[in-house]
Protein backbone atom coordinates (compact mmCIF):
# COMPACT_ATOMS: atom_id res chain seq x y z
CA UNK A 1 0.00 0.00 0.00
CA UNK A 2 1.37 3.45 -0.90
CA UNK A 3 1.56 6.04 1.84
CA UNK A 4 1.03 9.63 0.78
CA UNK A 5 3.72 12.22 1.42
CA UNK A 6 1.35 14.12 3.74
CA UNK A 7 0.72 11.01 5.83
CA UNK A 8 4.46 10.25 5.91
CA UNK A 9 5.14 13.79 7.15
CA UNK A 10 2.45 13.47 9.80
CA UNK A 11 4.01 10.24 11.08
CA UNK A 12 7.50 11.81 11.06
CA UNK A 13 6.32 14.97 12.83
CA UNK A 14 4.65 12.85 15.50
CA UNK A 15 7.92 10.96 15.99
CA UNK A 16 9.84 14.23 16.23
CA UNK A 17 7.69 15.55 19.07
CA UNK A 18 10.26 14.20 21.49
CA UNK A 19 12.90 16.38 19.81
CA UNK A 20 11.57 19.76 20.88
CA UNK A 21 13.31 22.93 19.76
CA UNK A 22 12.77 25.88 22.11
CA UNK A 23 9.88 24.06 23.76
CA UNK A 24 8.07 23.41 20.48
CA UNK A 25 7.76 20.31 18.32
CA UNK A 26 10.26 20.15 15.48
CA UNK A 27 8.73 21.54 12.31
CA UNK A 28 9.67 20.15 8.89
CA UNK A 29 10.50 22.93 6.43
CA UNK A 30 10.46 22.32 2.69
CA UNK A 31 13.30 24.77 2.06
CA UNK A 32 15.56 25.89 4.92
CA UNK A 33 17.29 28.56 2.84
CA UNK A 34 14.00 30.13 1.74
CA UNK A 35 12.84 30.04 5.37
CA UNK A 36 15.99 31.92 6.46
CA UNK A 37 15.61 34.49 3.68
CA UNK A 38 12.01 35.10 4.75
CA UNK A 39 13.22 35.73 8.33
CA UNK A 40 15.86 38.16 7.04
CA UNK A 41 13.19 39.98 5.02
CA UNK A 42 11.41 40.71 8.32
CA UNK A 43 14.55 42.55 9.53
CA UNK A 44 15.91 44.15 6.35
CA UNK A 45 14.26 46.26 3.68
CA UNK A 46 17.02 45.32 1.22
CA UNK A 47 19.17 42.23 1.68
CA UNK A 48 22.14 41.05 -0.36
CA UNK A 49 23.25 37.49 0.37
CA UNK A 50 26.97 36.80 0.27
CA UNK A 51 28.67 33.66 -0.93
CA UNK A 52 28.84 32.14 2.57
CA UNK A 53 25.20 32.78 3.55
CA UNK A 54 24.18 29.14 3.11
CA UNK A 55 26.23 25.96 3.09
CA UNK A 56 24.71 22.65 2.05
CA UNK A 57 26.66 19.72 3.50
CA UNK A 58 25.94 16.42 5.26
CA UNK A 59 27.24 17.51 8.67
CA UNK A 60 25.51 14.77 10.69
CA UNK A 61 26.96 11.99 8.52
CA UNK A 62 23.65 10.34 7.58
CA UNK A 63 23.95 10.66 3.79
CA UNK A 64 21.39 13.50 3.51
CA UNK A 65 22.12 17.15 2.79
CA UNK A 66 21.94 19.49 5.78
CA UNK A 67 22.01 23.31 5.76
CA UNK A 68 23.98 25.89 7.74
CA UNK A 69 23.14 29.57 7.38
CA UNK A 70 25.36 32.47 8.43
CA UNK A 71 23.56 35.77 8.94
CA UNK A 72 26.95 37.49 8.98
CA UNK A 73 27.05 36.99 5.22
CA UNK A 74 24.00 39.24 4.73
CA UNK A 75 24.32 42.88 3.75
CA UNK A 76 21.22 44.31 5.41
CA UNK A 77 20.07 47.73 4.21
CA UNK A 78 23.55 48.50 2.91
CA UNK A 79 25.37 47.43 6.10
CA UNK A 80 27.60 44.33 6.23
CA UNK A 81 27.25 42.42 9.49
CA UNK A 82 24.20 44.37 10.64
CA UNK A 83 22.56 41.14 11.85
CA UNK A 84 25.59 40.24 14.01
CA UNK A 85 26.17 41.09 17.66
CA UNK A 86 29.22 41.63 19.81
CA UNK A 87 29.58 37.86 20.41
CA UNK A 88 29.53 36.81 16.75
CA UNK A 89 27.05 36.26 13.97
CA UNK A 90 23.98 34.03 14.14
CA UNK A 91 24.45 30.64 12.51
CA UNK A 92 21.44 28.34 12.11
CA UNK A 93 21.67 24.59 11.62
CA UNK A 94 19.11 22.43 9.78
CA UNK A 95 19.17 18.65 9.36
CA UNK A 96 17.75 17.06 6.21
CA UNK A 97 15.15 14.34 6.79
CA UNK A 98 14.59 11.26 4.63
CA UNK A 99 10.99 12.20 3.77
CA UNK A 100 12.16 15.51 2.33
CA UNK A 101 12.69 18.87 3.93
CA UNK A 102 14.67 20.09 6.92
CA UNK A 103 14.36 20.32 10.69
CA UNK A 104 15.91 23.26 12.58
CA UNK A 105 18.14 21.87 15.35
CA UNK A 106 20.26 24.72 16.70
CA UNK A 107 21.53 28.26 16.44
CA UNK A 108 24.73 29.78 17.76
CA UNK A 109 26.45 33.15 17.68
CA UNK A 110 29.84 32.33 16.18
CA UNK A 111 32.87 34.09 14.76
CA UNK A 112 33.15 31.21 12.31
CA UNK A 113 33.56 27.45 12.06
CA UNK A 114 35.42 24.76 10.18
CA UNK A 115 34.16 21.32 9.31
CA UNK A 116 36.85 18.67 9.72
CA UNK A 117 36.83 14.96 9.11
CA UNK A 118 37.81 12.87 12.14
CA UNK A 119 37.63 9.10 12.18
CA UNK A 120 35.49 9.22 9.04
CA UNK A 121 32.92 11.67 10.43
CA UNK A 122 32.54 15.42 10.04
CA UNK A 123 32.92 17.49 13.19
CA UNK A 124 32.57 21.22 13.78
CA UNK A 125 35.34 23.38 15.18
CA UNK A 126 33.37 26.48 16.10
CA UNK A 127 35.00 29.77 17.06
CA UNK A 128 32.92 31.39 19.79
CA UNK A 129 33.16 34.04 22.51
CA UNK A 130 35.38 33.10 25.48
CA UNK A 131 32.29 33.07 27.74
CA UNK A 132 31.13 29.96 25.85
CA UNK A 133 34.05 28.18 27.52
CA UNK A 134 33.45 29.78 30.93
CA UNK A 135 36.24 32.32 30.54
CA UNK A 136 36.30 36.13 30.56
CA UNK A 137 39.46 36.74 28.50
CA UNK A 138 39.76 38.12 24.98
CA UNK A 139 40.74 34.83 23.30
CA UNK A 140 38.33 32.82 21.20
CA UNK A 141 36.77 29.68 22.56
CA UNK A 142 37.03 26.70 20.21
CA UNK A 143 34.16 24.27 20.64
CA UNK A 144 34.48 20.92 18.87
CA UNK A 145 31.16 19.15 18.31
CA UNK A 146 29.60 16.54 16.13
CA UNK A 147 25.96 16.13 15.24
CA UNK A 148 24.26 12.81 15.83
CA UNK A 149 20.77 12.64 14.42
CA UNK A 150 19.15 15.90 15.54
CA UNK A 151 21.51 16.70 18.42
CA UNK A 152 24.87 18.45 18.84
CA UNK A 153 27.32 16.54 21.04
CA UNK A 154 30.19 18.61 22.41
CA UNK A 155 33.52 16.82 22.20
CA UNK A 156 35.72 19.53 23.70
CA UNK A 157 36.01 23.22 24.60
CA UNK A 158 39.32 25.09 24.60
Amino acid sequence: MMISRALTRLVLMTALLVHATSGRAAEILDDAIAHEKAAVADQCKAAVYGEHFATVVDFNNDGLDDVITNLGAVNCDGVDGKLCGNVGCPHNFYVGVAEGGYVFIANADLYGYELKKRYGNLVFEMKANAASCGRDDDEYCIITSRVRGLRFDTISKK
